[in-house]
């Protein structure tokens, strides 16, 4: 086998664009925060509440009972670093459409892991079908969440430094 054919090591993030995935998570996780409880709960006549999906999610699971302060974390951890790790490894080891819509298919894309993936893990139906307007806001938050998460990650990666 000659080096020419020989598998490559996928590029690992540096810390550098660690913290900028971060930084971007951050952003969007805040957005998400303020977007679940007020715009959601008006439309949608109460508020998501991600904590509860995670809570659900140990106690189905694991048969675990995590406090609402542990749930916070959880989701702030996926929010802040590992969707925003899901966004790099999906543009930069898979297909890359560029910004805007590598942003809005990523928070789509979370938006399925949330309530087609784990909802139905929960006890909590497929999609929040039962609530349709629940499961739109969440369906639009998570899109925005996305976008924001990755237009501040790319817009602070492309800086020099």
């Amino acid at each position: 086998m000659s080096i020419d054919s020989m598998p490559r090591a996928l590029p690992l993030p540096s810390s550098r664009t660690i913290v900028h995935l971060a930084l971007g998570g951050f952003a969007g996780l805040g957005f998400w925060e303020f977007f679940s409880a007020v715009p959601t709960a008006w439309f949608a006549e109460y508020p998501l509440e991600p904590p509860e999906l995670v809570k659900s999610l140990f106690a189905h699971q694991l048969g675990i009972t995590l406090s609402t302060p542990t749930a916070k974390l959880l989701h702030f951890i996926t929010g802040c670093m590992l969707y925003p790790l899901g966004y790099w490894v999906l543009t930069r080891w898979v297909k890359s459409f560029g910004m805007p819509a590598d942003g809005w298919i990523w928070g789509v894309i979370t938006y399925f892991i949330a309530l087609a993936f784990f909802a139905p893990l929960a006890g909590q139906h497929f999609l929040l079908n039962d609530v349709p307007r629940l499961s739109f806001m969440s369906l639009a938050g998570h899109a925005i969440y996305g976008y924001l998460a990755a237009y501040i990650f790319e817009a602070l990666d492309a800086e020099r430094m």
